[in-house]
């Protein structure tokens, strides 16, 4: 930012030293042959100026008046902000026709707002008047002036040969004393006026859908920042619509629906609030520790309301010449307010690093069309000359084209973040609602599991320790009422009958015992078996070794061989540990009880793909077919079946060498 103000410096000093590289060298506007007959006829050099300050004289004495050379610039006299003391302008330049035939010529003025105009052609050989066109201005309509223009046109024939003096008298109450004139052949005016209202339609047009997609945008996101745009565009669509004249031409009663000429100042005022409106929420400082410049432009908005205020109040109430004057004043500074505020904002947002793009984007989109503001307003106050971009709205119309688009590809792409971050959330959230539906069906599926796993406890518990401890509970039973029946030590023989039956007494107590220790010792390996949630190969194999050593080698005499195959690190779920376990356990303590066998092997095979067989093998008498169907042995080998099946294994029992339990499981890719 610092590199800026030296060439800004250089640019403005070498703007304020124009005019003597501008200075008049003749007042003549000679017409050639070589002319070319579509173009403007140059008035540069030949325009002089003079301001009556009698507010009154006619023609016959203003023509002996000495006039000031305005050079190569556009006529401007300043800023009128007294009604009751304006004066009239009088312009002069020469006409020559070098030609050998008569030309028709058209003097315009590109501006509609004045009170009056008025033309005249004079001979400076006898200072003779020969043309005095009517009198008309801003409250005459279009098609009672000599040309149905919504600026003022004069036409003018000019004959062959001819040196002529052209006056134009124009009158304005209040607001800048500018006359940008031009000049041209009939042909170049007819010509330049169906290009200058297609140029215009399309400015107007494509602000118009500018307007439009903003209202959609606002419509589809509801931010205000679109709704803020929008206003500002609508805005900029009245200025030029009310500046260019199109109100006057086509909406001429629209323009007293304010007292005098104060529509024309409404609709800029409108502009440039309806800018620091825009800005407030495209670069939004409320929440910064810049919040001070939000508070100032709240109260630069209720200055532009006054200005409102001020001009509409004229409808009521008529105001007196001293408060006019001070209204005006008042007006004339607070119209140029929002400038210096929409600044500050870019300055302040750049600056403290709040919205560096939006602020270089906002600055770079406004500052043609208000350095062209700015210019006029040094102009209008003979800081600067006035250069013909400065009253040229064409040039206007294009750098705010400039500014409307480079913001609606900002706010495009806004628009486009913030559809962006909507899809992204609507993703995270659709997301999450996913992750939070497999998260219930997961923890449906582990309650499922825990259900399933409670009712296997449950029923291994029953199955062995409850049959085990109802065992114990019939056993004790019985013995209580045997112990009620022996007689109490009396004669002889009741003594002899009490010592035979307290052994058989003990002996039963004996064997309850052991149940109550086969039922400690069923509890144990369940709640070994459920006590984590998985085991390898090495630490089953290990437990089912202690198993067999303790209960059946050394208890029952058995000897057992048992392999177990696999990865050593492979995990087993608690499942699978003790179903395996209670089938090999099932399977020797039939071994034990029935086969009279004096070996056993136990041989486990698993696979990383869920795979496994499982045989028991024993030497004993083998599998006796015709087993009651009230056997132990059935209710064994029916619990081995079920269990099997909860590993997902195909069982078989039979006889070979012995007695073989078998139980496969095939693979996932297995055939």
């Amino acid at each position: 930012m610092r590199i800026w103000w030296p060439p800004g410096l250089f640019i403005f000093f070498w703007l304020c030293s124009q005019p003597l590289a501008h200075a008049q060298t003749t007042d003549m506007v000679v017409l050639t042959d070589a002319d070319e007959p579509l173009a403007v006829i140059s008035t540069d050099g030949a325009l002089s100026i003079y301001v009556d300050s009698t507010r009154q004289q006619p023609l016959s004495v203003v023509q002996h008046q000495a006039f000031a050379p305005v050079g190569r610039m556009v006529p401007n006299v300043g800023y009128t902000g007294a009604t009751a003391h304006p004066n009239p302008i009088w312009l002069r330049f020469r006409l020559q026709n070098a030609t050998h035939q008569a030309v028709r010529l058209y003097a315009r003025i590109n501006f509609w707002c004045f009170d009056s105009t008025q033309f005249f052609i004079v001979d400076p050989a006898n200072d003779s008047l020969l043309i005095a066109s009517p009198v008309f201005g801003w409250r005459t309509p279009v098609d009672n002036r000599i040309v149905a223009d919504r600026n003022f046109t004069f036409p003018v024939t000019i004959a062959a040969g001819a040196d002529r003096f052209a006056y134009l008298r124009v009158f304005k109450r209040r607001g800048t004393q500018v006359i940008p004139l031009t000049l041209w052949r009939e042909a170049g005016y007819w010509a330049n006026m169906p290009r200058e209202y297609l140029f215009w339609g399309g400015i107007l047009l494509s602000l118009a859908f500018v307007a439009l997609m903003s209202l959609f945008f606002f419509i589809t996101t509801g931010d205000s920042i679109y709704w803020s745009y929008m206003f500002c565009v609508l805005c900029l669509i009245g200025f030029f619509f009310i500046n260019d004249g199109f109100m006057n031409q086509f909406a001429f009663e629209a323009q007293f629906w304010l007292p005098r000429q104060n529509i024309y100042f409404l609709f800029p005022l409108l502009l440039f609030y309806s800018q620091l409106v825009f800005i407030r929420t495209f670069l939004p400082l409320k929440k910064t520790s810049a919040r001070w410049l939000h508070r100032l432009s709240t109260v630069g908005l209720l200055a532009g309301l006054a200005c409102a205020l001020m001009l509409t109040a004229e409808l009521v109430v008529t105001y007196p010449p001293a408060l006019e004057v001070l209204f005006m004043r008042a007006f004339v500074i607070l119209y140029w307010l929002p400038m210096p505020l929409i600044g500050a904002f870019v300055v302040v947002s750049i600056g403290q690093r709040y919205y560096v793009a939006a602020g270089w984007l906002y600055l770079i989109a406004v500052s043609p069309f208000y350095l062209l503001n700015f210019g006029q307003v040094l102009a209008n106050f003979g800081l600067i000359p006035t250069y013909s971009s400065f009253v040229d709205f064409r040039c206007y119309a294009v750098t705010a084209l400039f500014e409307v688009l480079a913001l609606t590809f900002g706010l495009a792409y806004r628009y486009k973040l913030t559809r962006d971050s909507n899809d992204k959330l609507l993703s995270a959230q659709r997301e999450q609602e996913r992750t939070n539906y497999a998260s219930e069906v997961q923890s449906l599926a582990l309650k499922n599991t825990m259900l399933r796993e409670k009712e296997r406890i449950a029923r291994d518990l029953h199955d062995n320790v409850g049959a085990q401890l109802a065992l114990m509970i019939t056993s004790l039973l019985h013995i209580s009422r045997q112990a009620e029946q022996v007689p109490v030590a009396g004669n002889k023989l009741e003594v002899e009958e009490s010592d035979n039956r307290m052994p058989r007494l003990a002996d039963e107590l004996r064997t309850v015992v052991g149940y109550a220790r086969e039922a400690i010792r069923t509890l144990r390996e369940t709640i070994w078996a459920i006590n984590q949630e998985s085991f390898t190969i090495d630490e089953f194999e290990e437990r089912l070794n202690q198993y067999v050593n303790r209960y059946v080698h050394q208890l029952n005499g058995l000897n057992v061989d048992v392999q177990i195959v696999g990865d050593a690190g492979q995990p087993l779920s608690s499942v699978q540990v003790l179903n395996f376990f209670r089938i090999v356990q099932e399977a020797l303590s039939n071994v034990v009880k029935h086969a009279h066998a004096t070996q056993a092997e136990v041989r486990l095979v698993t696979r990383s793909d869920g795979a496994f067989h499982l045989t028991i093998h024993d030497n004993g008498r083998g599998l006796n077919e015709a087993m009651n169907e009230t056997d132990e042995r059935h209710y064994g080998i029916h619990n081995m079946k079920r269990r099997a099946d909860e590993l997902g294994g195909q069982f078989r029992i039979y006889v070979h060498d012995g007695t073989v339990v078998d139980v496969v499981r095939k693979g996932d890719s297995s055939a």
